[in-house]
């Protein structure tokens, strides 16, 4: 690892990270205080079942394991999860429902992952690996989610979405057909991972109705043109953070007196416990 500048020691930012870069700087600043402070930022069950359901594909497709024996490991780590209790019993709710469909997507994308890696001696994922961009003064952490004999691809989960309550009281679940081309967001990580490694992105979306592998040969959005423009655009975000955390010259107070905060969308993101957390940041 190179030397950590002294204008980020104070902070704890000794790397940076593709989420770095598309991270609202509100976001980036609160989390880095978070951190600072020994606190974590809440779980939710649609991301959660997401983890799981990667956990579970990387089971059979990393260590071999059978799909059966992994599905079954992956909901046992999910039930661990201890739903919101601020949110009207949602995410609660769709903790519940998303049960019943996670076997269905850990098959998926297994079979997805086996077709995509059939030529692969050897797949690997979710290691440690770094990046370094010249005009950044600290290394770039990423972690990919499944790589290859020159391939990568990131999964992507979408769980079912609630419909409206019935008149009996009752909801139904609507499980959508999985995506087909990436968010701006998407495409930017998938920008940090292909100029790391210089391997070709690629984006594998799974819902309980089936899975769609989104690449360059049938979406423009994963296009070098695209790739680049939007590598050049999270350049440009973490040089904005790196030069916020130079001007606050160890001061949380200063850095927050930089960024504009949106309590809102922190409630609505983060609950009550976080929220206070960034009244103590911002209370100048």
């Amino acid at each position: 690892m190179p030397q950590i500048p002294e204008y980020r020691k104070f902070f704890g930012a000794k790397h940076d990270s593709a989420s770095g870069g598309t991270q609202e700087k509100w976001e980036y600043v609160l989390k880095m205080y978070a951190r600072h402070l020994g606190v974590s930022f809440p779980m939710a069950a649609r991301p959660w079942c997401g983890i799981c359901v990667e956990h579970g594909a990387s089971r059979v497709i990393l260590d071999g394991q059978e799909l059966l024996a992994a599905t079954q490991e992956a909901m046992t780590k999910y039930r661990d999860y201890r739903p919101r209790d601020w949110d009207d019993g949602k995410d609660r709710e769709e903790f519940e429902a998303f049960q019943e469909y996670m076997p269905d997507m850990i098959l998926f994308a297994v079979n997805a992952l086996q077709k995509f890696f059939q030529q692969a001696n050897r797949v690997e994922g979710n290691k440690q690996e770094w990046h370094k961009e010249p005009q950044i003064d600290v290394p770039i952490l990423l972690y990919r989610d499944f790589f290859g004999a020159g391939l990568q691809v990131d999964l992507k989960c979408k769980p079912p979405l609630r419909n409206p309550i019935k008149k009996d009281g009752t909801r139904t679940w609507r499980v959508p057909k999985p995506e087909i081309t990436p968010t701006w967001l998407q495409t930017q990580q998938q920008s940090v991972y292909w100029k790391a490694s210089g391997e070709p992105p690629a984006l594998l979306y799974v819902s309980a109705a089936g899975y769609h592998i989104a690449t360059a040969e049938n979406c423009e959005q994963l296009s070098e043109q695209n790739l680049e423009r939007a590598y050049q655009e999270v350049v440009r975000s973490w040089l904005i953070s790196q030069n916020l955390l130079k001007a606050a010259n160890g001061n949380w107070h200063d850095l927050a007196g930089l960024v504009q905060p949106d309590f809102n969308e922190i409630a609505r993101r983060h609950g009550p416990s976080i929220v206070d957390v960034a009244k103590q940041l911002w209370s100048f």
